[in-house]
Parts: C-alpha cells; sequence; structure tokens
C-alpha cells in the first residue's frame, strides 16, 4: 500500500504515513476500499464538526439527563422541548445539516444506474447503490436504500447517537458541572489534553525507545496501553492503515481516558469504541469535545497542550475542503 510520509519538525521523532484512505477524496494518490477499509468519515461527518464549532460552548445545564434512545417516545419527541432545556445551538445546526444532506442525496437515487453521478456521491451509499441496480428488483432495493438512509439522517444521527453524546452522563463527564454558565476554551483544557506523543508497537519498549532518541519518556506509549488497547471494540492504528511508530495526537480526558486521533478521511477519528462499536454513529463526546475547543480557537487543527511537537495532519481535525464550503445553517420548521 503506497504511503505519504510526513516529517516531524525533529528528526527524532517518526514520520506520520498516511495511507491512501486518510488522504482527501479529491486526491490522486486517494484510494478507499468500502468492503475492508473502515468506515469513512462521512461529508455530514464534517459537517456536523463544524456545526458544533460553529455553536460554541455547551453549559452542563443544557445536558440531557434521563434519555433514554431505546425508547419509542424519545426518538418521535424532541427531548430537550420535553426537559424543557435550552437546546445547544450547535444540535440545531447538526438537524440542519441533516435536513440539507438528505435533500442534496436525492440525486444520487434519481441517477443510481449513471456512474457519473455516483462519483460524487459518499462512498458508501455509492457502494450501496451499485449492489441496489444488481439486486433482482433493482427498484425494490433502491426503496429499501432510500429509507434506511433517510432513517440515518432523521433518526439514527439527532436522536440515538447526538442526543445520547449530550447527555450529563456522557459529554458532562468532560466538562465542570458546577457553573451553569458558558465554560471557556481554558476551562475544557484544564482538565482535558491534547498530548502529542509517539505511539509504539507491542514490540518497542517505550522506555528505550524514548532513550535512544532524546526524548521525555512520558511522551513514548505503546498502543495496547492506551485506552484504546484494553477493550475489545477499540480501534487500533493497523486497521486504519498506520505503521507505528507513529507521532499522533491522544486525547487525555477528565473521565481518565486516553484515546489516540487517528488521520483518517482528510480528517482525524477518535479510537473509543463509542463509534467504532457502532459504525453508523458520527460523533461521541472525545470529537465534540474537540469540535467545541476548535470553535473557541477558530482552526481546524487541535492544540498540542502537552507533549511532542507532531505534524500537523495528525492535528488536522476536519477537511479543509468541507471546511470551505459549509455554513451552519438551521433547519426548516417543517424537519421533525
Amino acid at each position: 500500500m503506497p504511503r505519504r510520509h510526513i516529517h516531524a519538525s525533529s528528526s527524532m521523532l517518526p514520520s506520520l504515513g498516511l495511507p491512501p484512505g486518510s488522504l482527501a477524496d479529491i486526491d490522486a494518490a486517494y484510494d478507499y476500499d468500502v468492503e475492508t477499509d473502515p468506515p469513512a468519515i462521512e461529508p455530514v461527518e464534517h459537517r456536523i464538526r463544524l456545526d458544533f464549532m460553529a455553536g460554541g460552548a455547551i453549559r452542563y445545564d443544557q445536558l440531557l439527563t434521563n434519555y433514554d434512545s431505546r425508547d419509542r417516545d424519545a426518538a418521535e419527541t424532541d427531548p430537550w422541548h420535553h426537559a424543557g432545556r435550552a437546546k445547544p445551538l450547535g444540535m440545531q445546526y447538526a438537524e440542519g445539516t441533516c435536513q440539507r444532506r438528505l435533500t442534496e442525496e436525492a440525486r444520487y437515487y434519481e441517477s443510481y444506474d449513471d456512474e457519473d453521478t455516483l462519483v460524487d456521491a459518499p462512498a458508501f451509499l455509492a457502494h450501496r447503490l451499485r449492489q441496489a441496480r444488481s439486486a433482482a428488483d433493482p427498484e425494490a432495493a433502491l426503496r429499501s436504500e432510500r429509507d434506511r438512509r433517510e432513517t440515518w439522517y432523521r433518526t439514527l444521527i439527532p436522536r440515538l447517537n447526538l442526543c445520547s453524546v449530550l447527555k450529563r452522563s456522557s459529554y458532562g463527564t468532560l466538562i465542570d458541572d458546577g457553573s451553569d454558565e458558558m465554560p471557556e476554551d481554558h476551562d475544557l483544557l484544564e482538565y482535558n489534553g491534547f498530548v502529542g506523543v509517539i505511539v509504539l508497537d507491542p514490540d518497542h519498549d517505550p522506555e528505550t525507545y524514548a532513550r535512544e532518541r532524546n526524548l521525555p519518556s512520558r511522551y513514548v506509549v505503546r498502543e495496547q496501553d492506551l485506552s484504546s488497547g484494553k477493550v475489545e471494540e477499540g480501534a487500533h492504528s493497523s486497521e486504519y492503515g498506520l505503521d507505528l511508530p507513529a507521532p499522533l495526537l491522544v486525547g487525555e480526558y477528565a473521565s481518565g481516558s486516553r484515546y489516540s486521533l487517528l488521520p483518517w478521511s482528510d480528517g482525524l477519528v477518535c479510537s473509543c469504541p463509542f463509534k467504532t462499536g457502532a459504525p453508523w454513529r458520527v460523533m461521541c463526546k472525545h470529537e465534540l469535545l474537540a469540535s467545541i475547543v476548535l470553535g473557541a480557537q477558530e482552526s481546524i487543527f487541535l492544540p498540542v497542550t502537552d507533549g511532542l511537537d507532531i505534524p500537523y495532519r495528525a492535528r488536522r481535525f476536519v477537511s479543509p475542503t468541507v471546511a470551505s464550503t459549509h455554513t451552519p445553517q438551521l433547519p426548516d420548521d417543517e424537519w421533525s
């Protein structure tokens, strides 16, 4: 698998070898296999990150408490209205994005037998539409896929995913629960941090590796010693085509967990099991925190709050292409 190597500012740090799936889809070297590669960061996923960046900080008193996404009534009603709480602006923008993406994708169903049209479709959707046209009953398969995609945008993303993240028991574990004031970005980074580290495979000893390169040993870690290496569902760098050792950003959170952020699909993906265990999810609480921190800093590059000076690509959270074209908007009144 050909790689693009990004060198760190220090010769003591290894280069970051990027597999084709981590590049922008407009890059000539981009290559992605829906059937064998991890889920791509979908266009809606990049946009939702930008929505929460634009929406600003979220107060603890805005977070949900008793919301249960498994409750059918919860999936059909607005939980903030039901709880009498103020809905975060970023969540409202995300609902608007889901609404617009559903409308924008209509043309792919109308021309699902036209390869020139599918070239612009999200990789997973294009794959499913190609399967539909080769099915025994293409029209039935097409309707089924369209219904599935609509359910994703109307219910799975906003209700089952984002509402679950915007709970005191989820995102609330990363922020101060003692104030109803809007937390500043420096408050968010008081108990959470983004650390530049060298991530090693099991065959390397962190102490030896650090000593041979005159690096602080606390910034050299085996992958299995991160939180993702201690749970079966956590993502590993090898699944994303990354060779170790690699200079990566590791989120260290108030909840006590440590998860690497892996370069993928022109952005970064959190290695926590919340998303990797359910590919239909588009955001975890750690990615929400990253979005809000970046919104305050007006950047798409996560800060290195501690540790080594890793390459910018290991910090780029959102696709620059999407960031330059997306404008967060509220949903239309009829969206529900």
